[in-house]
């Protein structure tokens, strides 16, 4: 597990440079590591800290508006100091009419240089009475703050953790802590791509609002443990297509990583409290439905998470002047995989004399194991040679799907299985890669051994077939995580049946299962490969449609498949597709 050190809280740091200048003590030190607003806020205050009485000085935030808010309140009550607020482009498009109209209140002596109600400021130091002034629904909660650190009492309709984190700090909280904000970007790199990070010296009760991306990203499949150490964070279960709802008002900072997330995994998201998002330090909304850097480095950082093309990666330094060299390091790490013990469970084997079937001698081989995973196989699979060594790397998923290839015989009926196969391999592996799952097969998987043992009842005893995708639905409904290891060291290799009367029961007992499966996702498949050959029977020429699709599955799964076989089953098989049905429904038992 690889261990990442993230940036100080830029919240908190810059918070405590104000509340140090406004007591006249020394400022904490800083170093290049920091991130540039930081950097920027403590050269700013270290050059008002030598200004005279009767001086004038210019300032120039560029486009940090935390400097710009947190600055305009503190320069405003430096008595007998001129200062000029600047800064890019940018920022002169960030209102801060709110926090000027309450400063103002005050007595503060503030004029705009450009347009009304937006930076560049010209400020005129002066003594403030230090009445209560109201602001109500402030475009940022900036604003709040920047009034409190200088000792003016606001009241305010919105209850932010940022305002309670100025409250604190002002009581004489005095702790460091790591970015949360900067911790997102992360989340979104395990929810994108898997594995196990340890993000060092997070705190589970850190004054940071961003915080909530501990809750948010669990929705994403993403789960959170703290330890001594900081939060160790990994994917531990698909994510759903339900829309995630997320109020942002008080976390505005998570949405680039939160919607790119969404975007990628294909997950709805109802986004609220945005009012804000279009002033920071780009437009965000527009930013994110774009793709597009726009001198952000949120966005920045978000896109570069999610491996999405990033056209300026130096914007970052503004607050994770190390994310793009941890990325990388990251990147070119070994997989975060562990080497689990392994048990192998060849079910048949272990019936006996009691004759109750092949799921409960599963049941009483895995429940009889002692290792933390076993792998299930038919009797009649030829494994792969990754089996033998005793141990396996895997990443902590509670069900892997592995490869079967199915060795075809010099029969027509065997070459025509080995083509079945192939298409129904390649269709398993591709929706498994994608987190929906459709089909495994118990002749090669691997599974957590307690997550089985408590999906025993979902299985159907009383149904002879259907171990493998009864387990699947059971995993899925409760949320486990699955994942898919498509490699040839771990692909075994199964026999083909030798005779039409063995094919045909085989494949009977697979549909005479069909009827109990409840998985709304499996169902939807299902039903559209019977309607596709529903309408093959009623419509010949729609075989043109299908059959180079097929063709394409079954190649890219078996080089070996002639296109005469991979032609012949395609016709043949709406007639084979409906015998098996029928005779599947008739028959109960086999």
């Amino acid at each position: 597990m690889i261990s990442i050190d993230l940036p100080i809280s830029k919240s908190i740091v810059n918070r405590r440079l104000i509340i140090q200048a406004m007591h006249g003590d020394p400022l904490m030190e800083v170093t290049c590591a920091m991130p540039d607003d930081v950097r920027l806020l403590h050269d700013a205050l270290g050059q008002l800290g030598q200004v005279q009485q009767g001086q004038s000085i210019t300032i120039n935030c560029h486009n940090c508006g935390t400097a710009m808010r947190f600055l305009t309140a503190y320069c405003a009550q430096l008595d007998g100091c001129e200062v000029v607020l600047t800064g890019d482009n940018r920022m002169y498009e960030r209102p801060i009419q709110q926090e000027v109209a309450a400063l103002r209140q005050c007595g503060a002596q503030i004029t705009y240089i450009g347009t009304e109600g937006f930076p560049p400021l010209r400020i005129k130091g002066t003594h403030l009475s230090h009445q209560t002034v109201t602001i109500n629904q402030p475009l940022s909660t900036q604003f709040v703050s920047a009034l409190m650190l200088i000792g003016i009492e606001v009241i305010t309709d919105v209850q932010s953790p940022y305002i309670q984190m100025t409250q604190q700090m002002l009581r004489g909280y005095d702790i460091i802590e790591r970015d949360w904000s900067a911790a997102a970007f992360w989340y979104e790199y395990i929810a994108l791509h898997g594995g196990e990070i340890l993000l060092k010296e997070l705190r589970s009760d850190s004054l940071q609002g961003d915080r909530v991306v501990v809750d948010v990203f669990r929705a994403l499949g993403v789960e959170t443990y703290f330890i001594n150490s900081g939060a160790r964070i990994v994917r531990e279960r698909e994510t759903d297509r339900s829309p995630l709802q997320v109020d942002f008002r008080c976390c505005p900072d998570l949405y680039p990583a939160v919607a790119i997330t969404c975007s990628q995994l294909h997950k709805p998201l109802q986004a609220t409290g945005i009012e804000a998002l279009p002033y920071k330090e780009s437009n965000r909304l527009d930013s994110v439905a774009q793709l597009q850097v726009n001198a952000d480095h949120r966005m920045a950082m978000a896109l570069m998470a999610a491996d999405l093309p990033c056209n300026d990666t130096g914007c970052i330094t503004k607050s994770y002047p190390l994310f793009s060299q941890q990325l990388e390091e990251v990147k070119q790490a070994e997989p975060a995989y562990s080497t689990y013990p392994f048990t192998i469970i060849i079910p048949r084997r272990g019936i006996n004399d009691d004759n109750l079937g092949k799921k409960h001698a599963l049941h009483q081989l895995i429940r009889a194991a002692t290792t933390d995973y076993v792998w299930m196989m038919d009797d009649d699979v030829q494994p792969s040679m990754a089996s033998q060594g005793g141990r396996l790397p895997l990443s902590g998923a509670d069900m892997y799907i592995l490869p079967l290839r199915m060795q075809g015989g010099l029969s027509l009926i065997e070459r025509l299985q080995q083509a079945e196969y192939a298409a129904i391999q390649e269709l398993t592996m591709r929706t498994a890669k994608r987190g929906r799952a459709v089909m495994c097969s118990g002749a090669n998987l691997i599974v957590n051994r307690q997550r089985w043992l408590e999906s025993y009842e979902d299985l159907h005893a009383d149904i002879p077939s259907g171990d493998d995708m009864f387990a699947l639905e059971s995993f899925r409904r409760r949320g486990l995580r699955i994942e898919v290891i498509d490699e040839p060291d771990y692909t075994a290799t199964i026999s083909a049946q030798t005779s039409l009367r063995s094919l045909l029961r085989q494949r009977m007992r697979w549909a005479g299962k069909a009827p109990h499966y409840t998985d709304a996702y499996i169902l939807r498949c299902g039903r559209i490969v019977v309607l596709a050959n529903l309408c093959q029977l009623l419509c010949p020429l729609i075989i043109l449609i299908k059959f180079p699709i097929e063709y394409s599955l079954i190649k890219k799964r078996d080089p070996e498949v002639s296109f005469g076989v991979a032609l012949l089953l395609e016709v043949l098989y709406p007639f084979y597709m409906l015998l098996c049905l029928v005779g599947g429904f008739f028959r109960k038992q086999w």
